[in-house]
């Protein structure tokens, strides 16, 4: 008869336990990390697009917060091709990296810009390659050096 009555005891235990657990799980914060890779701040950010049509690239890389090894941002560049003609790209950045690489993507007018970046100092440098909604690829390189601070 006893263990009868322990059944319900035993639940109310266990029902007790997972009501903790998950209370404690909604306790934790959900504050960003503090960033790793000390990457926040105004990059100038200079380029070139090869492949079919060549164009410099000018602008800044912003990089506005960092969470342990992500961070986001926005570019503003500014594209010149050989005629003379200029075109205006702006676009969100996001991305993550460790000690000395970066990867991330740069949503510029209709392309995703994938960047992959070595980080010496206070320079990235890499390479970017997209792919438009047409299917159109373009690919270059980039440099972007951190502003003084």
């Amino acid at each position: 008869m006893s263990r009868i009555r322990s059944l319900p005891l035993l639940r109310t235990a266990s029902l007790a336990l997972i009501t903790l657990s998950i209370a404690a799980a909604c306790l934790r914060s959900t504050e960003p990390e503090p960033g790793r890779l000390q990457l926040t701040g105004d990059w100038n950010y200079t380029g070139v697009q090869t492949g079919a049509i060549r164009e410099n690239l000018v602008g800044q890389l912003r990089i506005l917060s960092e969470s342990g090894t992500t961070f986001q941002g926005r570019l503003d560049i500014v594209g010149t091709n050989e005629a003379g003609d200029s075109r205006v790209m702006t676009g969100v950045v996001s991305g993550s990296g460790d000690v000395d690489v970066v990867d991330f993507d740069a949503h510029v007018g209709a392309d995703a810009r994938r960047h992959v970046g070595q980080v010496v100092a206070d320079t990235i440098t890499g390479t970017w390659v997209s792919s438009s909604p047409g299917g159109t690829l373009s690919s270059g390189t980039f440099r972007a050096e951190r502003e003084s601070r």
